[in-house]
């Protein structure tokens, strides 16, 4: 397996926090692969037949849930057979260290049973996800986000949301993260609710970090091309080289990396999710074996 810069630093950390990871649709052959190929590069992982013993601690720790204290007998039965549901438990309960699932279950089905069984961090109110882009050469790399979680983020969402993005681009490569709010505007060119709206979450991402490099709003193109910041964005501290690209809403952002990944080659990691307690990451079913590895090793970086 040909490694690139930015697996070859996420495999190194990776391997080094001797992570346990729990990757549920094992019938699916591509997970099956990618379990095989994980185990070759070193991981560990687990399967859940060797913690069914720990069912009942399990099944106590949520009964103090108001969810599953409301369901009925057989419901709560079919709830802790469910493979998703019973790794997410194992994480919660620290038999291991992060899951990765996706490859047949939908986003909103892993989110459920991540944001109920593992929960939302102290520090985060909403749970977002980013993509990690790589590009043909591997020479570059970008963070998108959201592309897969909150349809119309609030500008407090916003700013949570680059806020996440940019402390994980700084993880994945090691590098400063340079944060661009995108819109339809650059710096006034237009003014509509939409931009305001951006605008006041710049405004809250810059008292919360104040350290992170960041601007906006942007066009595209000012976020990305140093000639055109350099017309129209004259005294961007990003002057046209942004890494973190924080998009408008979840329809911009999954067409754009969707759009990145189909025409420019890029490679797609992801959907990443943000503000959980514990790495839980998600998969898009049209996933190959790659994908499913790629994802995994970030999941193991992450240990706590």
């Amino acid at each position: 397996m040909q490694l690139n810069k930015y697996q070859e630093r996420i495999i190194e950390i990776g391997r080094k926090k001797s992570a346990k990871l729990v990757l549920p649709e094992k019938n699916d052959p591509r997970v099956s692969l990618a379990k095989r190929q994980l185990r070759e590069l070193g991981y560990d992982l687990l399967e859940q037949e060797d913690f069914r013993h720990r069912e009942p601690q399990y099944r106590e720790i949520l009964e103090q849930e108001s969810f599953f204290h409301r369901m009925s007998a057989e419901t709560k039965k079919n709830y802790m057979e469910s493979p998703l549901n019973f790794s997410m438990m194992m994480v919660s309960n620290g038999d291991a260290d992060g899951v990765v699932a996706g490859a047949v279950t939908s986003t909103s089905d892993v989110l459920r049973a991540a944001i109920r069984i593992v929960g939302i961090k102290a520090e985060s109110r909403w749970v977002s996800s980013s993509f990690f882009m790589i590009s043909p050469a591997a020479d570059l790399a970008y963070t998108f986000a959201d592309c897969g979680v909150i349809p119309e983020p609030s500008s407090d969402q916003l700013a949570s949301i680059a806020g996440e993005s940019a402390i994980l681009h700084r993880l994945l490569t090691g590098e400063e993260p340079r944060v661009a709010f995108l819109s339809f505007s650059t710096k006034g060119s237009a003014n509509h609710h939409r931009v305001s709206h951006i605008r006041e979450a710049i405004i809250t991402f810059a008292e919360i970090h104040p350290d992170i490099l960041h601007d906006g709003e942007l066009q595209i193109d000012s976020a990305l091309v140093p000639a055109v910041a350099a017309n129209k964005a004259k005294n961007s501290p990003l002057a046209g080289n942004a890494s973190v690209l924080i998009f408008p809403s979840l329809e911009a952002g999954n067409i754009a990396y969707k759009i990145t990944e189909r025409l420019a080659g890029y490679s797609a990691w992801g959907p990443l999710l943000q503000g959980l307690k514990k790495p839980v990451h998600d998969l898009s079913r049209g996933c190959s074996s790659k994908d499913i590895v790629n994802v995994a090793t970030i999941a193991a970086m992450q240990k706590l």
